[in-house]
C-alpha cells in the first residue's frame, strides 16, 4: 500500500527540511491505512473495543525531504510474532529511497487498558515476507552513561489522541526539542528508535532525562518513577 504527500510549509524546519515529528505523523497514517487494507481498520477495531498502539519503531534516513517535495511511503505487514504485529516502511523522494523503517504494534483493549489477545480481523494472505531493517529490539542504554535531568512536561490537550493517551509521534517531538538548538542547526537526524513501555495520560507529569555517548543521544520519559519510553537518535553533521 502506498501513501503520497507533499511536504507543506508548516512541516519544514529552519533548513526547509521536514521535521521528524511530521514524518512520523505520515508514517502513522500509512500504518493505519495499511491495517485497513488488511481488514483491521480503525472503525472495525473500535466496534470490538480495541485499537492499534505502537510498541516499537526504527527509522533510518539517507536524507530528509524538503518543503515542496512530493514523497511516497510504501508500507506492508511483515506478520505476527506473539502479541507483536510487524509493519515495514520505505519512503521515496522521486525514484530515490530515502528511508527504511520497521515497527511493532500491539492491540490495546480500550476498556481494561491491557493487551488484547483475541482473534483479529486481519487478512494474513496480505503479509509480505520482505524486510527493510531487522525487527525492532529493546534499546540498550549504555550502563556507564549517566542521563541528566531534562525537565518535565504535563501533556497538553493537543498531544492527546483518540486513544486517550499521548500520541506516539509526540515522543519524537519531545526528544528533538530536548537537544541543544545549535546542535540541531548543524546536524540532521539519520536514525531514530523508540521503545514505548507505558501509556501517558492527561493529567500526568512526565520527567525527562537525556544523555549522549559516541554521537548517539538517548532520551527517556517517566511518570511517577515508572519508565514510559526510551528514544535513541543518531545524527550526521551537515556539510
Amino acid at each position: 500500500m502506498r501513501l503520497s504527500f507533499e511536504v507543506q510549509s508548516y512541516e519544514a524546519d529552519l533548513s526547509s527540511r521536514i521535521k521528524p515529528f511530521y514524518i512520523q505523523n505520515h508514517i502513522q497514517e500509512a500504518a493505519y491505512k495499511g491495517a485497513a487494507f488488511c481488514g483491521s481498520d480503525h472503525e472495525t477495531l473500535r466496534d470490538m473495543g480495541v485499537a492499534w498502539v505502537l510498541n516499537r519503531i526504527h527509522l533510518r534516513f539517507s536524507e530528509l525531504p524538503r518543503w515542496g517535495d512530493k514523497v511516497d511511503i510504501d508500507t506492508w505487514s511483515r506478520g505476527q510474532q506473539g502479541v507483536l504485529w510487524h509493519r515495514n516502511f520505505l519512503m521515496y523522494n522521486g525514484d530515490r529511497c530515502i528511508m527504511e523503517g520497521t515497527s511493532a504494534w500491539t492491540v490495546l483493549d480500550l476498556g481494561s487498558r491491557s493487551l488484547f489477545r483475541g482473534e483479529m480481523p486481519f487478512d494474513v494472505t496480505r503479509h509480505l515476507a520482505e524486510d527493510t531493517l531487522p525487527f525492532c529490539t529493546k534499546i540498550p542504554v549504555p550502563k556507564d552513561l549517566v542521563l541528566d535531568d531534562a525537565g518535565s512536561h504535563a501533556p497538553l490537550f493537543s498531544e492527546i489522541d483518540t486513544n486517550s493517551h499521548v500520541n506516539n509521534c509526540r515522543y519524537t517531538e519531545w526528544a528533538m526539542d530536548s537537544l541543544p538548538f545549535d546542535y540541531l542547526l548543524n546536524h540532521t537526524l539519520k536514525d531514530l528508535e523508540i521503545n514505548y513501555y507505558r501509556e501517558i495520560h492527561p493529567g500526568s507529569r512526565v520527567d525527562f532525562k537525556r544523555g549522549g555517548k559516541d554521537g548517539r543521544w538517548y532520551f527517556e520519559g517517566s511518570v511517577d518513577g515508572n519508565l514510559c519510553f526510551v528514544v535513541a537518535m543518531d545524527f550526521g553533521r551537515d556539510s
